[in-house]
């Protein structure tokens, strides 16, 4: 049985989605272990372990991308992510 056409969002919905839980969350992760590892004296264990926790963080902010409903609160969460993360990197 196929979903109510009143449920299903548009075309550029997904779209826009689908490049926040791609793009954004890659930048917002990124923002955020660069400025994990610039606030750390040693960042040579920040820089290891990045690898793995990169990911887990990606895939947790594309989770949370699909879970929100409006595709500009995904994308405004992101950019604040990013902009903490930015300013934090150059503090």
């Amino acid at each position: 049985m196929p979903a109510k056409a009143k449920y299903l969002s548009s075309g550029w919905v997904q779209f826009s989605k689908l490049m926040a839980a791609i793009f954004g969350c890659y930048i917002a992760s990124t923002m955020l272990h660069i400025s994990f590892a610039k606030s750390v004296v040693d960042d040579t264990p920040v820089l290891l372990t990045s690898a793995y926790s990169f990911f887990l963080v990606w895939v947790g902010l594309m989770i949370m991308v699909y879970m929100i409903k409006r595709a500009w609160i995904s994308w405004a969460i992101l950019a604040g992510i990013t902009l903490i993360g930015t300013g934090l990197m150059i503090l």
